[in-house]
């Protein structure tokens, strides 16, 4: 195990928000949806109080773990939203914040044919 200090930025109830992939990853098997959106919208929640703190990038994996999550359940306003939220953020090198403001211009595009 990782010797991280158990509070900070980047903690949630105690573990830092990176070591929760495999609990994301059991929600997605098991299809637990409204568990999955309540973790990752805390994580989130974690991701970007740790960048406002530290004045580096968010990572953008949860915010496109969420958008996956609502395009599956065909609510594209709220995927509109995330992506937005995401968009206003600091954002980390790397390409998939490129691809992730790719996905709301979608995401936009199903929302306004609903």
């Amino acid at each position: 195990a990782e010797n991280y200090p158990l509070v900070g930025p980047g903690f949630y109830k105690g573990r830092h928000y990176t070591t929760y992939v495999p609990d994301i990853n059991k929600l997605k098997k098991t299809s637990a949806n409204e568990d999955l959106e309540k973790l990752l919208v805390q994580i989130i929640e974690t991701v970007e109080a740790e960048s406002l703190a530290e004045g580096f990038g968010v990572a953008p994996a949860y915010y496109y773990e969420l958008a996956v999550l609502y395009r599956k359940l065909k609510n594209y306003a709220k995927e509109v939203s995330i992506l937005e939220r995401f968009s206003r953020q600091k954002h980390a090198p790397g390409v998939m914040p490129g691809q992730l403001l790719e996905r709301l211009q979608k995401a936009k595009a199903l929302l306004e044919k609903e």
